[in-house]
């Protein structure tokens, strides 16, 4: 055979392998991500439901304020903020005891933190040390 076909076939083969190489680990990755979204759906599950608001306060401030408002949280990661006589979209996660979610605001998002242990919610819209930060209370209905 001439060398130029020798050549030819091996980088035929070459890529052919690649491209099988690639196409595979591709895929595979698509499904790991999948599985993975899957199952933080399912973990959020257990955590969505209406959230009444028991208080809420400044830090820096032992007076607190007991006006209605409450949370109602999706298993999909979303739900919505009911405070002030208005109503805000949210997105939230939860890692552990950990909760975090983010409220959008005309526009513009407010970052939450704070704890979720059992039917109780305890979120912080700023740092939990800073005695301007608002305190939000909860439990689960």
């Amino acid at each position: 055979m001439n060398k130029k076909v020798i050549i030819g076939v091996i980088v035929v083969l070459v890529v052919a392998v690649l491209g099988g190489v690639l196409f595979w680990a591709f895929n595979k990755n698509k499904d790991d991500k999948k599985e993975s979204s899957k199952k933080e759906k399912a973990d959020l599950s257990q955590y969505a439901g209406t959230y009444e608001g028991k208080y809420t306060k400044l830090v820096g401030d032992s007076q607190k304020n007991e006006e209605e408002f409450s949370l109602e949280l999706k298993k999909d990661g979303t739900g919505t903020h009911y405070r002030d006589d208005y109503s805000f979209d949210v997105t939230w996660s939860v890692d552990g005891d950990e909760f975090k979610m983010t409220e959008t605001f005309i526009g513009d998002p407010i970052e939450y933190v704070g704890t979720l242990k059992g039917d109780d919610l305890d979120i912080f819209n700023g740092d939990p040390e800073d005695m301007w930060t608002y305190e939000y209370v909860y439990v689960k209905k």
